[in-house]
């Protein structure tokens, strides 16, 4: 399913989790009006109104009757709001895209993400929390052209969760961005392969046996479905 490019509620809701995320919005700020929105994006507040919708439906944002709607708090690290966490592996992937790691770099390359936005600042007390130190020696390992293209992908789909909320489909990108957060892509030890740890293979993967029911055979689960 894909998000509207025209100026829809799922577009406009979009626009809004991203501008939260970046901190254009900051947490507990007051969001648009749905007037602003309207005006903003030629849009009626019906539609303005049908977008805030969203980004409650995910989590993002509160209202408080007679007073407006506001951002949502959110903590450092792996959250249990997946459209956070697939923004955050996009911004660790665009990151690393745009790094060189030479040999002169520490060995693994190591990534430091999270923490409180006031760490290192004159605010910082003792309930700041710090950044956390990421080994992504495996994602650096990768060409700059993927990182670019997962961190596009994760962004879509951070969109596409906001604007539809999370589907069966989505639960293999959820867990690849959390595992990205969580250990930087590498496969956990002792995890096995895709074929053994997800089930039964996908229907779709076997479209040759509707073809020639014939030739059905014993599949390899280790080996590659193509």
């Amino acid at each position: 399913m894909t998000v509207s490019t025209e100026n829809s509620p799922e577009l406009i809701a979009g626009d809004l989790a991203i501008a939260i995320y970046q901190g254009a919005i900051q947490d507990g700020e007051r969001l648009p009006s749905q007037a602003k929105l309207g005006q903003s994006y030629g849009v009626s507040s019906g539609t303005a109104a049908a977008a805030l919708a969203l980004l409650a439906a995910a989590g993002l944002i509160r209202t408080a009757p007679g007073s407006g709607t506001f951002a949502l708090s959110r903590s450092s690290g792996i959250t249990a709001n997946p459209v956070w966490d697939v923004m955050d592996a996009a911004s660790v992937c665009r990151t690393l895209a745009g790094l060189h790691f030479g040999p002169e770099e520490p060995d693994p390359p190591v990534l430091h993400i999270g923490g409180s936005k006031d760490w290192g600042t004159e605010w910082q007390d003792e309930g700041t929390l710090p950044p956390r130190p990421l080994d992504v020696g495996a994602l650096a390992a990768l060409d700059r052209h993927l990182l670019r293209w997962m961190s596009e992908a994760f962004l879509a789909a951070a969109r596409r969760l906001v604007a539809h909320g999370v589907s069966d489909t989505d639960r293999h990108l959820i867990a690849s961005a959390r595992a990205v957060l969580r250990d930087g892509g590498r496969r956990p030890e002792n995890q096995p392969g895709i074929a053994l740890y997800s089930g039964r293979e996908p229907d779709a993967e076997d479209v040759v046996l509707r073809i020639w029911p014939e030739r059905a055979e014993p599949r390899d689960p280790n080996g590659p479905p193509f």
